[in-house]
């Protein structure tokens, strides 16, 4: 099945998933409010502890599919451009404390499923990488299925430095940064916005495709992203401008697709349960990357413990098939 389900949360924060129907209970205030994100990206209220600031993002520290990622060969370009339609309107520009979001209507057919543009916002930096090269900033399109809201679809549009002008989306945003220099303040822009160039982009970039979680609290995985290859442009006087008024909002790259969650690996780490990586392997993958060449599987070894069987292969350079019994396990 190409799009998963989320769970129905409770209660739940403001960004990725402001604005969609399965959580509009909690992720919008009073009419009229701003609703302010209730987490952060350093110390406790960062990224690391998201799941002790509230019992539904519990997969924050669970989940095995989580975003954002660094994008290797491992994952697929989309057979597919999705077809994107966003009209002419006025839209609403706000500032969430945790990112600078537009509220903004339009629609996205893609593989045969049809999804509604609830609103778009933004992390600096990105949060995906490209074969470990990371941009300055990306911007998520977030939407939710027509006939099945618990359908969501993130087109995320990456953004490089550049001495160009701003793709027009972004300097047509510019001139209303200042009404929303503090966090809860929103203001109308009644022009509206240029999007031509964006569709236009998104039409006709490769994709990437995979299924993921939202990249904020609660973490809710079966999320489709569909990940810009080639980055659009923006000038330096209009990403500091914003980068003024959102400062560093992007979670830390999670753990390959269905692998542990990394805030459970950190927690066995220095314990005889602790994940073992091959520091040799990691590395020679690292130099074959910059060389050009394809990268190798990083051998992960599994962890041991006392009393445990283990077939010995070598012993200094020498092999061996040395069957023995774990009797200490030494830190590594």
């Amino acid at each position: 099945m190409l799009f998963g389900t989320l769970l129905l949360a409770s209660t739940a924060s403001a960004t990725c998933l402001h604005g969609l129907s399965k959580f509009k209970k909690r992720a919008e205030g009073a009419e009229g409010e701003v609703t302010v994100g209730r987490f952060g990206y350093t110390d406790t209220f960062g990224p690391l502890n998201w799941a002790a600031l509230a019992p539904e993002n519990e997969a924050c520290k669970t989940g095995t599919n989580q975003s954002p990622i660094n994008i290797d060969e491992t994952i697929p370009l989309a057979t597919e451009k999705p077809v994107i339609d966003i009209p002419e309107q006025p839209v609403e520009l706000e500032n969430l404390g945790t990112t600078v979001e537009v509220i903004v209507n339009g629609t996205t057919k893609f593989a045969g499923t049809d999804f509604r543009l609830k609103q778009f916002h933004f992390h600096m930096t990105a949060e995906h990488r490209v074969n470990e090269e990371f941009f300055p900033m990306e911007a998520h399109f977030v939407h939710e299925g027509v006939t099945d809201p618990n359908q969501l679809a993130v087109i995320s549009v990456l953004f490089q430095l550049s001495t160009s002008a701003a793709t027009p989306i972004l300097s047509g945003l510019q001139p209303h940064l200042a009404a929303i220099a503090s966090p809860g303040t929103k203001t109308a822009i009644e022009a509206g916005l240029d999007f031509t160039s964006l569709i236009e982009h998104v039409q006709t970039t490769d994709l990437f495709q995979y299924s993921g979680s939202l990249t904020t609290p609660p973490c809710s995985e079966g999320v489709l992203f569909l990940i810009t290859k080639e980055p659009l442009d923006v000038d330096v006087p209009v990403f500091n401008e914003m980068k003024k008024i959102i400062g560093f909002n992007a979670r830390y790259s999670q753990n390959s697709l269905g692998q542990q969650n990394l805030v459970a690996v950190a927690g066995l780490a220095g314990t005889e349960g602790q994940v073992v990586v091959d520091v040799n392997a990691k590395i020679a993958a690292k130099e074959a990357v910059a060389a050009g060449g394809d990268e190798p599987p990083t051998a992960v070894v599994a962890p041991v413990t006392k009393g445990q069987t283990i077939t010995i292969t070598e012993i200094q350079g020498q092999a061996t098939e040395v069957v023995g019994v774990v009797v200490k396990r030494d830190r590594v």
